[in-house]
């Protein structure tokens, strides 16, 4: 299978490549954080074709990295910007303005031990970014997607915040329960440490089975799009199989589970990510 997407997105690219001169672009910005005790969050901004010109509000999708990544993974291996070029180009996706977010490899998008990433993020981020871009403030028009690390990021803040989600990409996440296996570098995160030691306990409050009962509760649903290599290290094509397997008793209708042929690798997150966005775009047009 991993041989058929690849050629997907191969064509994506030769297509955005025949329309670069009406391509879109990717600039790069930061937000101060009070919420970091004045770090910077660095942004990678996709503004689509027309931007400068348009006057309406564009959707916003939010691009998680993973674990020894930054802002710059999606577009340096993950082929981002030719990506969302083509789908918009070819109408296989709203004209829409991407953020890719970072302070440095191991936030795991969580308030954990080390820092507040969750709080920066919501609290910081998507407020500058509406204001200075020309992005929309609905649900209906916020999305949110991620690799592993971040595929754990965009899980668990749907989960936390279904109110300003409408719709997620989860992609190879590393969402382990009950613990991580002792090669992922979760073990090794600042964030999920006490005295200087993986906390067990941290993790386990964190993680997304510690937010399952209370997102079933409450009326807003999140529709998710779930995908993992077969051949995952990590194995996470367990994992990733038995959150489908919550979330689909929840919300019949919005989830979509792919196990696809790879490892925990960017041959499986670059070739996710056309199909991963597509879901996205169309959910949060039929639900939000």
């Amino acid at each position: 299978m991993i041989r058929v997407l690849s050629r997907f997105t191969a064509a994506l690219a030769v297509g955005a490549a025949a329309v670069a001169a009406h391509a879109g672009q990717i600039v790069t910005d930061a937000v101060k954080s009070d919420a970091l005790g004045g770090r910077e969050v660095k942004l990678n901004v996709y503004l689509p074709d027309g931007y400068k010109d348009a006057t309406g509000k564009y959707p916003v999708v939010y691009l998680l990295h993973g674990a020894s990544g930054d802002e710059n993974d999606w577009t340096r291996f993950g082929g981002a910007l030719e990506t969302l070029d083509a789908l918009i180009r070819r109408g296989l996706m709203r004209p829409s303005i991407a953020v890719m977010p970072s302070i440095g490899p191991q936030s795991w998008f969580t308030d954990g031990a080390a820092f507040r990433m969750e709080t920066a993020l919501m609290s910081e981020v998507l407020p500058f970014v509406e204001s200075k871009y020309k992005a929309s403030g609905a649900r209906a028009d916020r999305g949110i997607a991620g690799l592993s690390m971040g595929g754990y990021g965009a899980l668990n803040l749907s989960l936390k915040h279904p109110e300003r989600f409408c719709a997620a990409g989860v992609i190879s996440p590393a969402i382990y329960d009950p613990l991580p296996p002792e090669t992922s570098a979760a073990r090794r995160a600042p964030q999920l440490m006490r005295d200087g030691k993986f906390d067990p306990d941290l993790w386990k409050q964190l993680n997304w089975p510690s937010h399952i009962e209370k997102y079933a509760a409450q009326p807003r649903r999140v529709p998710m799009w779930i995908v993992s290599g077969d051949h995952d290290a990590l194995g996470i094509a367990v994992m990733s199989s038995n959150l489908y397997w919550r979330v689909l008793k929840i919300q019949p209708k919005q989830a979509e589970l792919r196990i696809v042929d790879g490892d925990h690798e960017w041959a499986v997150f670059r070739d996710a990510l056309p199909d991963a966005l597509q879901y996205v775009d169309r959910q949060c047009r039929a639900n939000g």
